[in-house]
């Protein structure tokens, strides 16, 4: 996304007109980081021993979300289109496959799609006032229309040809269900994208994290051990790891083979 196109994103997804002033996306992440929103969740989340997940509601929530795109994952899909146009997969015609961004909040993925030129985007969010933001600047730049999607059970009955899931999995404490439902909506042959921002913090420094992790026979696991399960649990579950990175910046790319 050009800088530009995110400026006006943070602009309208955090109803900020002060981000017009500032010069740089540097220093646009400086002002976020430090501004008075963000610090006041984080005390409202640390306050409540890291047990208040309304904040995933509360309107502010918007500024760590966007402090999260712009520290980890701001070059996610650059990094997996790059490897999807270089290495035959999708070379010739990957702006015509179905993309599904899962949302940890923001839409700022599902936007980087369509500034692209991905042709069949939907994502899933429950959040209204996210979601019109993104309706409303997708509209403005003249993108294609993503298709939104609330019902988990409906996501359920379709499949993609890419998923994402940026930032998404360490906010479940039993990850490896949330895992099943990305295994299903995933085409053969198709790609499951993965990055983890929180298997190796504690929710001190994260919200909206977890102490302890369950695995699906109820064993607690600390998040650097839940890190490598999830890992396990997807190739052996019909995957092949094609594309390594670092867990919590660029996604890992599998495959799905059988």
């Amino acid at each position: 996304m050009k800088a530009k196109l995110k400026k006006k994103s943070f602009i309208k997804l955090l109803n900020d007109p002060n981000i017009a002033t500032l010069k740089s996306i540097k220093k646009i992440r400086e002002y976020i980081f430090h501004s008075p929103q963000r610090k006041n969740l984080i005390n409202q989340w640390l306050n409540s021993n890291c047990q208040d997940f309304t904040v995933y509601s509360h309107p502010d929530y918007q500024w760590d979300l966007v402090d999260c795109f712009l520290s980890v994952s701001e070059l996610s899909i650059e990094h997996v289109l790059w490897y999807l146009i270089h290495h035959d997969y999708y070379q010739h015609h990957w702006q015509s496959y179905s993309y599904f961004d899962d949302w940890n909040g923001n839409g700022l993925t599902t936007m980087d799609l369509l500034a692209k030129g991905c042709l069949d985007v939907s994502f899933y969010n429950i959040v209204n006032h996210q979601t019109q933001a993104l309706l409303e600047m997708a509209q403005s730049e003249g993108f294609i229309t993503p298709k939104h999607i609330d019902d988990r059970q409906k996501l359920l009955q379709q499949q993609f040809d890419v998923v994402f899931s940026l930032q998404c999995v360490e906010h479940y404490d039993h990850p490896l269900t949330y895992i099943d439902e990305l295994i299903q909506i995933t085409k053969l042959d198709g790609l499951l994208c993965i990055s983890v921002d929180g298997f190796n913090s504690s929710p001190e420094k994260s919200i909206g994290h977890f102490w302890e992790y369950y695995d699906k026979d109820e064993q607690k696991h600390s998040a650097v051990a839940m890190r490598e399960l999830v890992k396990q649990y997807i190739v052996d579950n019909g995957f092949e790891w094609i594309r390594k990175a670092c867990w919590n910046s660029n996604p890992l790319v599998f495959k799905k083979i059988k």
